[in-house]
């Protein structure tokens, strides 16, 4: 009996000793999986996991550059994207502040040191340190504050690398467009419900080369600063700013353009200078058929969009009535529809009373030539050339100089994204207005007004300096090209946009011979002798219109032609939009200090 209970006793305690063991098992292996597996695995609901929860309840960070791609001018010029540097300020209690980095950086800024310390210790998030003249930019630093700032290595106090977005500001191309704020990220993506430890602005293209390229430029991520803290808010000694980007090393991308920036501004001056509130100058090398520069006034400032101004339009774009430039449409189909020759002989008294019409030279040309009335400009000749034609005749050969469809380059990026627009919003020209039942009415007066360029006839700068280009080939029209390629961070070539590549005769190189030389004489004899004084010969047509409504005192001035007349290497078109009578032919003028400026560069 007493070796049987001595038995049993043994049995319950082994059993007891395994029921202990089995839950001290249970808790090691549960405490090994908190501390070795659970940490590592995505939460429910969230892909971070424990140990990564820890990590981001402890970071502040700030993103300095979103990730999104740059456009350069043809010489690597940034005109988007700028790297500088911003003073940032991480978060520290007031009890943490370094007083030599207080009172030094209060000097530097400009600030009351009192009010610097109270918004340093009071910021709860990183924050650029912004310029109190324009809060879109930071402060500027000068290279000996940033290495001031360097040496004395204060803590959270920190001169980073920042991508300024627009550095241009005012003198921003219009064709580059503008951004939006799309969304505000979560820098860390915490739980469904909770406060992300910080978040960045991602943009999105709004209009321009930003809205058309936007599959391009929009990036992969942004390039982020953290900072590390402990649960007191202060900073985790031993863990410095570190910095967390995209690994794909191709990216951002950057997209080079063929615009020249130091040309583009040179323009943008003269137009100033000449008093110019609204319009638009197009410069197109003849051999490329690219855009070298295209300025619009008034100007904007991208990092300053106010969507219900106009400022942000770009009027080299936009169609616009040309008034007597249109006449070179009607010159074409008139010579090649055979309603005229170069030997008959038109009588010009001033006046084309049929429908009321005059010419700008009261008392008339007298008699002339066509290829004197493209000279001088003239109303009446014009006029009759225009009856005579038909109303589908003028808008075919309206058509064939690229006036009608927009112009601008379409072209595939071969990644499987869609046909990209260049010019994005490049509005159509027109010559007749629908009427109900969706007919063109062309009846011989309308055809009058419209063979002097009046009436509803539009075009835009961009086709009529494009239009020059074609006469200049011989009749082969084209496309005018803004981005020559688009480059990986590397530099290397990631799309290839061809110039010339869709090229189609459009008119009779006869025809455009003509033409070119009846432009020259138009600066040799008749409405354009004020451009016989400037560095190269040059040939164009100028153009006056009615800027609204008939009896106003505004007008559209126009002047498009090239240069040098002997060897063409520019098409130019310029526009003065809503112009006062009395001011004189701006565009005129404009034209010939472009090819001035363009003579210069070329020397």
């Amino acid at each position: 009996m007493r070796l049987k209970a001595e038995s049993q006793r043994w049995k319950r305690i082994s059993v007891v000793t395994l029921l202990i063991s089995g839950v001290l098992l249970l808790y090691s292996l549960r405490l090994a999986w908190l501390q070795f597996i659970g940490p590592n695995r995505p939460l429910p609901h969230d892909p971070h996991t424990l140990m990564t929860q820890s990590v981001i309840q402890r970071e502040r960070g700030i993103v300095l550059d979103d990730g999104r791609g740059r456009i350069v001018d043809r010489n690597g010029v940034i005109i988007t994207g700028r790297p500088t540097h911003a003073l940032v300020l991480f978060p520290l209690k007031a009890e943490s502040l370094s007083i030599g980095a207080v009172h030094t950086l209060a000097q530097m800024l400009k600030i009351e040191e009192s009010d610097f310390a109270e918004r340093w210790s009071n910021t709860t998030e990183p924050i650029i340190w912004k310029d109190p003249k324009d809060t879109k930019r930071p402060y500027p630093i000068s290279a000996e504050e940033q290495k001031m700032i360097t040496r004395q290595n204060w803590n959270g106090v920190r001169v980073l690398p920042y991508v300024e977005p627009y550095p241009w500001h005012e003198q921003t191309p219009h064709w580059i467009g503008y951004t939006s704020e799309a969304a505000r990220p979560s820098g860390a993506s915490l739980t469904k419900g909770s406060q992300p430890a910080w978040s960045y602005v991602k943009r999105k293209g709004m209009a321009g080369l930003e809205r058309s390229l936007e599959p391009l430029l929009a990036g992969l991520g942004p390039v982020t600063y953290v900072h590390y803290m402990d649960a007191a808010s202060r900073p985790l000694h031993g863990l410095d700013i570190r910095v967390r980007k995209p690994s794909n090393p191709y990216y951002p991308l950057q997209v080079v353009t063929t615009v020249e920036m130091g040309l583009q501004r040179s323009i943008q001056d003269i137009m100033l200078q000449r008093g110019i509130t609204k319009g638009a100058a197009v410069v197109l090398d003849v051999k490329t058929r690219d855009v070298v520069a295209m300025v619009s006034l008034p100007s904007y400032d991208p990092n300053h969009i106010y969507p219900a101004g106009e400022q942000w339009n770009n009027q080299a774009i936009q169609a616009i009535s040309p008034g007597s430039v249109f006449k070179l449409v009607i010159a074409a189909a008139a010579l090649e529809e055979g309603i005229t020759d170069l030997h008959e002989q038109f009588h010009c008294d001033g006046t084309y009373p049929k429908y009321g019409l005059s010419c700008w030279k009261h008392e008339g040309h007298g008699t002339l030539t066509l290829a004197e009335a493209v000279a001088d400009s003239c109303n009446v000749v014009f006029a009759e050339l225009g009856e005579r034609l038909q109303g589908k005749q003028i808008q075919r050969y309206a058509e064939k100089l690229g006036l009608i469809d927009p112009v601008g380059m379409r072209s595939s990026d071969g990644l499987g994204h869609e046909p990209l627009k260049q010019f994005e919003g490049e509005h159509p020209g027109r010559v007749f207005v629908k009427q109900a039942g969706g007919v063109y009415k062309t009846d011989g007066g309308i055809r009058a007004q419209t063979g002097i360029g009046q009436r509803d006839v539009r075009i835009t700068p961009l086709a009529a300096a494009n239009m020059m280009v074609t006469l200049l080939k011989g009749g082969i029209y084209g496309h005018p090209r803004l981005v020559e390629r688009v480059e990986d961070a590397k530099g290397s070539a990631l799309v290839s946009f061809a110039s010339e590549a869709r090229l189609e005769r459009t008119i009779q190189s006869s025809t455009a011979y003509r033409l070119l030389q009846w432009m020259k004489q138009t600066v040799a004899t008749g409405t354009g002798k004020a451009l016989q004084q400037h560095s190269w010969v040059l040939a164009g047509k100028s153009g006056t219109a009615q800027a609204t409504a008939y009896g106003l005192n505004e007008l559209n001035s126009w002047f498009v032609g090239y240069g040098p007349a002997d060897n063409p290497k520019f098409a130019v078109a310029v526009v003065s939009i809503g112009e006062k009578k009395q001011e004189g032919h701006r565009a005129t003028q404009i034209f010939g200090d472009i090819m001035d400026e363009l003579a210069r560069k070329e020397k």
